[in-house]
């Protein structure tokens, strides 16, 4: 490994000591268009089994449930993160779809995809934020 002196710092006791650089860690995978067809498949896959397989055994897949945490948290009047929050609205709504659309991970786990969108409409803390989220997305003629 080749070293490049940054700066140079005193210790206590008078000596140099350089303080070095590290170079940046090479990403673990190369960019995806790099990627062999096997490899791409694989991890179409995993992000399949990841948005619609569940930890707990049950039918409700991991990526449902983390948007009922949210959902629920956001009705208690709980802190949550905005962008997360949103994301999480405009995939519900289809305003965009991620690397699954929200349809799609309902539909493959048998789960009714107007569920949690009827919960939204229906509570007012979080119909405004729809509101707002809806805004963002898609502007106003005002």
């Amino acid at each position: 490994m080749e070293t490049q002196p940054a700066a140079w710092q005193l210790d206590f006791f008078g000596d140099a000591a350089p303080l070095t650089v590290d170079p940046p860690k090479r990403d673990p995978l190369p960019d995806p268009k790099y990627w062999s067809e096997a490899v791409r498949d694989q991890m179409i896959d995993a992000l399949i089994s990841l948005a619609c397989d569940s930890r707990r055994g049950d039918n409700l897949p991991e990526s449902l449930a983390d948007c009922a945490d949210l959902l629920r948290s956001r009705m208690h009047g709980k802190s949550v993160e905005k962008d997360d929050f949103d994301m999480t609205l405009g995939w519900i709504f289809g305003y965009w779809d991620g690397a699954l659309p929200y349809t799609y991970v309902c539909a493959v786990t048998g789960v009714d995809h107007e569920f949690l969108q009827d919960v939204i409409l229906n509570h007012p803390r979080l119909r405004r934020d729809l509101d707002d989220v809806r805004r963002m997305r898609c502007g106003t003629l005002l």
